[in-house]
C-alpha cells in the first residue's frame, strides 16, 4: 500500500513540474512578445528566458506557432471569466453602468494578455492559420454584441444582419482602440479617461444616454 501512495505522490510531483514548465515557458513568451514581437522571438530566445534547455519546448508545444495558439486560448478563457465575474452569465445591459462593466472587462482583459494579443495581431498578417484565429476571437466578442444591439430599439437592430454590423463595427472600436493606446501610443493618457470615452460612445450608441459630465 505504502508503494502505490509513493507512486501517487510521484505521479503528481511530475505533473506539477510539468505544469510549471509549460506556465513558464508560457511566461517567458508573454515577455519576449512585448520587448522584441512575434516576427523577431525565437524558441531558443523563449527557453532561455524561461530558464529551460531547448528541447524542453517541444514535449509541450511542437512549435512557435503553437505556443501563441495556446496563449490565444487562454485569453479567450479569461475573457469569457472576465465578463461572467462582472456581468453574471445574462450579460445583459440595460444601463451605462452595465456598458461600462462590459467595456472595463474587455480592457482588464486585454491589459492582462497584451502580450498575446499584440502577438496574434502581428502574426496574422503573415499567416492565414493565425488570421483565422484572430478572426474567431473577434467574432466570439461579435456574437455577444450583436444580442446586445437587437436587445435595443435602434433601427439596425430589426435585422440580424444590420444588428451584426453594427456589433462588428463596436467590437473593432474596442479592439483597435486597446491595441493602438497599448502598442502604438507613447504618450497614451489615462486608463480611466479611455474607459470612460468608449463608455460614452457606446453606450450613446446603444441606449441612447448623454455622455456623463
Amino acid at each position: 500500500m505504502s508503494g502505490e501512495r509513493g507512486e501517487v505522490r510521484d505521479v503528481v510531483a511530475e505533473q506539477t513540474k510539468s505544469a510549471r514548465t509549460e506556465a513558464e515557458l508560457k511566461d517567458a513568451a508573454r515577455r519576449l512578445l512585448v520587448r522584441k514581437g512575434y516576427a523577431e522571438t525565437k524558441i531558443s530566445d523563449i527557453t532561455t528566458e524561461a530558464g529551460k534547455a531547448v528541447g524542453s519546448f517541444y514535449r509541450y508545444f511542437a512549435d512557435k506557432d503553437a505556443l501563441l495558439r495556446a496563449l490565444a486560448e487562454d485569453f479567450e478563457e479569461a475573457l469569457h471569466a472576465h465578463v461572467v465575474a462582472h456581468m453574471g452569465h445574462t450579460h445583459e445591459i440595460a444601463t451605462t453602468a452595465d456598458v461600462r462593466r462590459h467595456v472595463e472587462a474587455f480592457w482588464g482583459t486585454y491589459v492582462e494578455h497584451l502580450p498575446v494579443m499584440v502577438g496574434v495581431f502581428q502574426a496574422a498578417v503573415m499567416s492565414e492559420d493565425f488570421r483565422r484565429i484572430h478572426h474567431r476571437l473577434r467574432e466570439r466578442q461579435v456574437g455577444v454584441w450583436t444580442q446586445h444591439v437587437r436587445e435595443t430599439r435602434l433601427p439596425v437592430a430589426r435585422t440580424e444582419e444590420g444588428a451584426r454590423i453594427a456589433a462588428l463595427a463596436l467590437v473593432c472600436m474596442l479592439e483597435y482602440f486597446c491595441y493602438h493606446h497599448f502598442a502604438e501610443n507613447e504618450e497614451r493618457g489615462s486608463d480611466e479617461h479611455a474607459i470612460a470615452t468608449l463608455t460614452d460612445l457606446i453606450a450613446g450608441g446603444l441606449l441612447g444616454t448623454p455622455p456623463a459630465g
